[in-house]
């Protein structure tokens, strides 16, 4: 009954803007005749009410009230802090369309001049959700060509802007990256190696999307890294680090892995940790370095830039991380002042191996991993130990947008039928999609989230 009312709803809405954007084209002519409708600067913006009341991502929404005048372009509609698309207006009635992941309960803006005013009602906004299997057929073992043919145990993914999906991968007998394209149907390796003498122990990846380049971290030896240029169609070279003799020596021998290494396009280096807490700057055309802080000690799971906010590196540290309320966390080190008064500084409860959506401050996670962030500024989560794919959206609120948690399983379909099994990786494309390395499952899967 609730989805034929939604059905009989979203008719409704779209019949009234066919008609409202026809009526609209036919009194375009007449707009100059009724000053009435245009905004007056002397006068107070009123909003009335908004019509539906819940709703998601691109459909309709028609809002209420007086003043608003007949110009779209100077008009500003949000829902939080997420900007809806202003089709129209005729004085009174807005018709806007609603913008993709708001977060939780949005209340509706409305901007014009400079008048700022906000519905008193909430809008109950509707995460729709559609996850998909990209390739992998539950082989834990890398075996390239078609999609529907390839075998992958990924661990950590991320996109360039072309649509390439690079994975990297340390288990099923070899080690190596790999690239993925759904448009060219193919997997295929980039650098491939035996357990037994590997060449490069990649984990988290990097892309600069300006450029395309790839670059990895070899995890156990403190200087190497790996760059795969795509103007020379991904051939891996090895690069090496160039540390003052004192920076290379502060590096401790034994906790010298680096896990993770991230593009910053707000400086254009790259940074990289180790896992005695050393966080260094690298320059990427002339690969000297230095150390730039000393945080806490453990091991990675996840280390991420947001592109809303490129000077904040956000890092995910293992259940050994010391002091222990940094453990199975989310951490942020700002990158302007890294030893400056902020610090390092964990943003979600202290706890660990739990649950709980809310509030970034009061959420748990159970072994995050890997994060990516969309260029809104939502962070997605790999909550390994839940099994589900959690958003941390741009005002920090934490849901679980696929998935259930603590539960197991493989299947694709909507948020509440998907299942995922300790997925590990994630990566987010221009369009917002986002690809997840799902480990025990063996296969790259795709969440659409409208």
């Amino acid at each position: 009954m609730k989805n034929q009312q939604k059905f009989v709803d979203r008719t409704l809405i779209a019949l009234f803007s066919i008609c409202f954007v026809s009526l609209s084209i036919l009194s375009c002519k007449t707009e100059k005749e009724q000053p009435g409708k245009k905004y007056d600067a002397s006068k107070p913006v009123v909003l009335k009410s908004f019509y539906p009341n819940e709703g998601g991502a691109r459909d309709k929404i028609l809002l209420d009230g007086e003043n608003f005048g007949t110009d779209p372009d100077k008009i500003k509609v949000y829902f939080n802090k997420a900007k809806a698309s202003v089709v129209s207006s005729s004085g009174d009635r807005i018709y806007a369309i609603i913008p993709r992941l708001p977060g939780a309960n949005p209340r509706i803006s409305v901007v014009v001049g400079k008048d700022s005013v906000t519905y008193e009602n909430v809008f109950a906004y509707h995460t729709q959700a559609q996850v998909s299997t990209v390739t992998g057929n539950g082989q834990q073992a890398f075996k390239p060509g078609k999609l529907s043919e390839a075998e992958v145990y990924g661990k950590y993914l991320e996109l360039d802007s072309e649509g390439n999906i690079f994975m990297s991968w340390r288990d099923g007998g070899t080690f190596g990256v790999a690239r993925i394209n759904e448009r060219e149907n193919i997997v295929t390796p980039l650098i491939e190696s035996p357990a037994t003498g590997r060449i490069l122990y990649a984990n988290g990846l990097t892309v600069d999307r300006a450029s395309g380049m790839l670059t990895a971290a070899h995890e156990s030896t403190k200087e190497v890294i790996f760059t795969f240029d795509p103007r020379e169609a991904w051939y891996p070279r090895q690069r090496n680090v160039k540390y003052s003799p004192s920076d290379l020596s502060s590096i401790i021998d034994a906790d010298r892995y680096k896990n993770f290494v991230t593009f910053c396009p707000y400086d254009g280096h790259l940074y990289t940790r180790y896992r005695d807490g050393k966080i260094a700057k690298i320059n990427p055309e002339t690969m000297e370095a230095k150390i730039v802080h000393q945080g806490p000690y453990g091991s990675q799971y996840g280390q991420a830039i947001n592109p809303a906010k490129p000077w904040l590196l956000y890092i995910t540290l293992h259940s050994n991380a010391r002091p222990t309320e940094f453990r199975q966390g989310i951490s942020v080190l700002d990158l302007r002042d890294p030893n400056g008064s902020g610090g390092f500084k964990r943003l979600n409860a202290p706890g660990g191996s739990g649950f709980r959506d809310g509030p970034l401050a009061d959420a748990l996670f159970n072994y995050p991993k890997d994060i990516k962030f969309d260029n809104d500024g939502n962070m997605f989560v790999a909550d390994y130990g839940n099994h589900c794919i959690r958003m941390v959206s741009a005002d920090n609120i934490v849901t679980t947008v696929a998935g259930q948690p603590g539960t197991a399983g493989y299947k694709d379909g909507g948020p509440v039928e998907s299942l995922f099994n300790e997925p590990w990786g994630v990566a987010v494309n221009e369009q917002g999609d986002i690809y997840i390395a799902d480990w025990s499952n063996a296969r790259i899967r795709k969440l659409v989230i409208e």
